[in-house]
């Protein structure tokens, strides 16, 4: 049996974003009764079907979604060049509910999460790290505001182990309180990262496949992705 356990916040309009970013707005373009007056209009007196749309203007890094190379630098690959095969791996997702928002999370604190669960990060894995953010703040406006991140050698260590992706659920894996050692990392070594992810405490300790696609942005710096985590029986 499989199932498939969505990883990814709702997008709706004015959803919590980074402050940086502009707001999701949706709206609708096209009414029922707009449809019915246009089919009339070509002379459709009885239309055998009507229909409603929407319109949105979302950020590349509104809702849950990840950073191209090309958001850390200038020569970086953009999202619609990057290898698919990034955004689907073998997953592994650690609990490290338990820091401290005002803090960081250590090298040992990532260590003893993986042995709790006895499991290791292989090269081409994506890592995903339940702080518990999202289900303590979100949707409020303490979303945006503190929470914790990697310190900088919890963050060398997860790039040394050579991981496709890894992401987490809050606005960034850097402490919004910190020199942001994280994406300076990413930087560094072009690795890319995913945030704003949601239900990661599903996935601790188990076995999944992790499937993530980018859409194909043009020069993206980023993208929106519906992260799922695969699980089979």
């Amino acid at each position: 049996m499989t199932e498939f356990i969505d990883l990814s916040q709702e997008i709706y309009h004015r959803h919590p974003v980074y402050f940086a970013h502009p707001d999701t707005v949706i709206w609708t373009d096209t009414t029922f009764e707009d449809s019915e007056y246009i089919f009339k209009s070509q002379g459709i007196e009885e239309p055998t079907f009507t229909y409603e749309s929407r319109t949105f203007q979302i950020s590349e890094h509104g809702p849950s979604h990840v950073d191209s190379i090309r958001h850390f630098r200038e020569d970086g690959t953009p999202i619609n060049e990057m290898d698919l095969s990034q955004f689907h791996t073998p997953g592994v997702a650690v609990d490290v509910s338990d820091a401290d928002p005002e803090g960081y999370i250590s090298l040992d604190d990532l260590q003893a999460a993986l042995d709790e669960t006895g499991q290791t990060v292989d090269e081409g894995d994506t890592l995903l790290l339940h702080t518990g953010h999202y289900n303590r703040t979100h949707p409020s406006r303490a979303y945006n505001e503190q929470h914790t991140g990697l310190d900088r050698e919890a963050a060398q260590w997860v790039i040394d182990q050579g991981v496709a992706n890894f992401g987490v659920d809050q606005p960034s894996p850097d402490n919004p309180s910190s020199t942001y050692p994280v994406h300076t990392l990413c930087t560094e070594h072009r690795v890319p990262h995913m945030e704003n992810l949601a239900n990661i405490e599903k996935v601790v300790g188990a076995e999944f496949t992790f499937i993530g696609f980018p859409l194909r942005l043009r020069d993206g710096t980023g993208s929106p992705i519906r992260a799922v985590a695969k699980v089979e029986d």
